[in-house]
C-alpha cells in the first residue's frame, strides 16, 4: 500500500474520535503510531506501507499502559483528566489528558521505534 493510498483511505474512513494512526512495513517488522494529521503532512505518496489502522483515544491509551505499564496512569483534578507519568529516570510528569500527550508519551518510551 502506497502513502496515497492510506492518505485516501483515512480520509474516507476516519470518524471524529480517532486521532492517531498505526502504520507497519510490508514486513511486519515495525509499527509506527502517529497523530493523524502529522502523519497526512508528512507522509509521502511513494512510500510503501503493509497496511494501517485508526485508534481512539482509549485505544492509544490501552498502548501506552502497555508500554509504561505502573508508570502510567490517568486521574482526575476538578473534572479535567490528567495524565501522571513517570519518566525512566524516575522524574515524573503531570499534564492534561491530550492526544498530543499519548504520542508523546509512546515517542519518548518506544524511542520512534515500536517492534509488537
Amino acid at each position: 500500500m502506497r502513502g496515497s493510498e492510506i492518505v485516501n483511505s483515512v480520509n474516507a474512513q476516519r470518524r471524529p474520535d480517532q486521532h492517531f494512526i498505526r502504520v507497519w512495513r510490508k514486513e511486519e517488522d515495525f509499527l509506527d503510531y502517529d497523530l493523524i494529521e502529522r502523519f497526512l503532512a508528512q507522509v509521502e505518496s511513494g512510500h510503501e506501507f503493509g497496511g494501517f489502522d485508526l485508534l481512539t483515544m482509549t485505544e492509544m491509551r490501552e498502548q501506552v499502559e502497555r508500554v509504561c505499564g505502573r508508570r502510567f496512569a490517568v486521574t482526575q483534578k476538578t473534572g479535567e483528566e490528567l495524565v501522571e507519568w513517570v519518566r525512566d529516570d524516575g522524574s515524573r510528569q503531570v499534564c492534561p489528558l491530550t492526544p498530543r500527550t499519548l504520542i508523546d508519551i509512546l515517542d519518548s518510551e518506544t524511542r520512534g521505534t515500536v517492534i509488537d
